[in-house]
């Protein structure tokens, strides 16, 4: 079954990626971790993983390993764990592989923190799997569930860590390890559609803040396209801005008409109003704002400039709370620098284009 996996691809790191689990997998409300990804298994020449490296260096093997982390739970679903791994490496033979999982037995056999619990069927016609169990750091506690297995020229696991009963790991580890191997049997591309996690903070059941913005993105004209490039719920944010939504030539930012009352009496007011500041009002169907025209530098040595304004950022109240479109919520950087944060007409368009979100429907 595995067998068919890697030649599909015609390379052995896409056979690893065309089975692994992925992030639509799973229940709404998880996102992938940045160490995940593909690559070749990198030697490791130490005394204590020696049968490893020379089992590396025969037979050069990748792996895709994708873990994904929970950011919430839905009202009404089974409880998940904190985090899920699924690991496939590939090989290029059967034998090769055979090997490589006796390798990984012997060095499970010398890890302390994991603790073999038997084989465990992953299906009618599929390979039987190692079951592990990660040792918790207190004494007794179980912190996750692992299952190991071999299917021709792959090795797959698949880990359930954290936020469960400790009953619980080892029917998490399982349902996914499942699915995985059904990734096995039934190989196809992991595409970056199903990779996208970009709007998932978005559709946290908790968040109780209108989520207004332009879309997955924005195209108008000459302005050109402006797309999404990720969307974070800061709780606790230094500015107090709640979401935070930045857009490749602009940034939006929510604030409570509170928490903004706070962040104009802080200093970040007279980081957003700096020398040779102009403003306008600003109405429209939805709302009105002030929107501010200056310059990326912020000191002028013989007054300010005669030529126009070269960057514009704006205050939006709109449906009983604030959008900050590119203003400076850090000490470090200036946000806004595409066509629609360098003219009236591309701020005007930012704000005309603001839409409430739908709430996700699960």
């Amino acid at each position: 079954m595995a067998a068919r996996a890697t030649g599909s691809s015609g390379g052995l790191i896409a056979g690893a990626k065309e089975t692994v689990l992925r992030l639509h997998d799973l229940p709404p409300g998880y996102v992938i971790s940045g160490e995940s990804g593909c690559e070749a298994i990198p030697r490791i020449p130490t005394k204590r993983f020696r049968i490893l490296d020379r089992w590396i260096a025969d037979v050069h093997p990748r792996v895709c390993r994708f873990e994904y982390q929970h950011r919430f739970q839905v009202p009404g679903l089974e409880p998940e764990p904190v985090e899920v791994t699924g690991e496939v490496v590939a090989t290029p033979s059967k034998a090769a592989a055979t090997r490589g999982y006796r390798v990984f037995r012997r060095l499970i056999a010398r890890t302390p923190s994991l603790e073999p619990r038997g084989s465990t069927p992953l299906g009618p016609d599929a390979p039987n799997a190692l079951l592990l169990r990660r040792k918790g750091r207190a004494a007794g506690a179980e912190a996750a569930s692992m299952l190991f297995w071999r299917d021709g020229k792959l090795l797959a696991s698949v880990e359930a860590d954290g936020g469960l009963e400790a009953e619980q790991y080892d029917a998490a580890a399982l349902h996914y390890a499942q699915i995985q191997q059904g990734r096995l049997e039934a190989p196809s591309p992991y595409t970056e559609a199903e990779r996208d996690d970009t709007e998932v903070e978005l559709d946290d059941p908790n968040l109780k803040l209108p989520v207004y913005w332009v879309g997955r993105a924005l195209a108008v004209g000459d302005l050109g396209s402006a797309e999404l490039q990720t969307a974070t719920v800061a709780r606790r944010s230094l500015s107090g801005a709640q979401i935070e939504l930045r857009y490749d030539g602009f940034n939006l930012d929510t604030w409570t008409e509170q928490s903004w009352k706070r962040f104009q009496a802080s200093f970040f007011r007279k980081i957003n109003h700096p020398p040779c500041t102009r403003t306008t009002s600003f109405e429209w169907e939805q709302g009105h704002a002030v929107i501010s025209a200056g310059y990326r530098r912020r000191t002028f040595d013989h007054g300010c400039p005669h030529f126009p304004p070269t960057r514009y950022w704006a205050a939006a109240h709109i449906g009983g709370v604030v959008v900050g479109v590119n203003q400076t919520t850090c000490r470090c950087f200036s946000p806004g620098f595409g066509p629609y944060s360098q003219s009236l007409r591309g701020m005007k368009t930012v704000l005309r284009s603001l839409v409430l979100r739908p709430k996700p429907v699960y």
